[in-house]
C-alpha cells in the first residue's frame, strides 16, 4: 500500500486508511476511537484559525495521542513567510504533540523550521505539482520528516506523489467525499492504493 489516505470523514473504521479531523468535526471520530492513525488540520484555510476554539478541541484528544501523526500549525495558503512567522509564534502552545509544518509557494528557497515532526505539503495546486515541492519533501525526508500531501482527490495528482521514493511512509488528503460521497470515494482511493507504481523515483 503507498500514500495512505486520511478521510475527512467521521464513522469509518477502515484501517486501510487513517483520519483527518478538524475542529469543525463533530465529537471524535470512530476511527480514532478505534486506534486508527490520525492527523488534525487547523482549519485556517476554510474558516481561519481559532485559538479559542481550536486548542480546548485538541486537548479533548489528548486520549488519542499515541496514534496522532501530526497536528498542523497555523499557515497561511501561499504565502511562506507569513506561514513562518505564524509556526514560530504558535509552535510553543503545541507542546507534546507531533506538529507539522505547512509548506508554501517558494518555501523551496528558505530555510525549514529548527523543529518540526511532519511536513505538510501545501500551498497553490500549481506549486504543489512543482518540483519545488518535491524539493522540500526531500529535505524533510533527510531529516527523517514525515510527509503529508494536502488535497489529493484524483489519480494524476496521486500518481505525481506515488512514484516518489519513500512514498509508501507518505500520507494524503482529500475533500473527495463532500461531492462523490463516502463510499465512491473511499472506493476509488482504495484503488489507487492497491495499485503501486512501476518504478520509483
Amino acid at each position: 500500500m503507498i500514500l495512505r489516505f486520511l478521510l475527512p470523514v467521521g464513522g469509518v473504521t477502515d484501517d486501510r486508511f487513517g483520519v483527518l479531523v478538524a475542529p469543525a468535526s463533530y465529537g471524535v471520530p470512530a476511527g480514532i476511537v478505534a486506534g486508527m492513525a490520525w492527523a488534525a488540520d487547523n482549519q485556517a484555510f476554510t474558516q481561519g484559525f481559532n485559538p479559542g476554539v481550536f486548542f480546548p478541541w485538541l486537548e479533548s484528544l489528548l486520549p488519542y495521542r499515541d496514534n496522532c501523526l501530526f497536528v498542523a500549525v497555523p499557515d497561511v495558503v501561499g504565502d511562506p513567510i507569513q506561514t513562518g512567522a505564524n509556526y514560530r509564534h504558535w509552535m510553543r502552545y503545541f507542546e507534546g504533540w507531533p506538529v507539522a509544518f505547512v509548506a508554501q509557494d517558494g518555501q523551496e528557497d528558505l530555510p525549514m523550521p529548527d523543529y518540526y515532526d511532519a511536513l505538510f505539503i501545501g500551498g497553490s495546486t500549481r506549486w504543489k505539482e512543482s518540483q519545488g515541492a518535491i524539493d522540500c519533501i526531500r529535505r524533510a525526508q533527510q531529516a527523517g520528516k514525515h510527509i503529508h500531501i494536502g488535497r489529493v482527490n484524483w489519480r494524476r495528482r496521486y500518481e505525481l506523489f506515488s512514484v516518489l521514493d519513500g512514498s509508501d511512509r507518505f500520507t494524503c488528503d482529500g475533500t473527495r467525499t463532500r461531492f462523490d460521497g463516502t463510499k465512491k470515494a473511499m472506493a476509488a482511493w482504495a484503488g489507487y492504493m492497491a495499485q503501486p507504481p512501476l518504478i520509483t523515483i
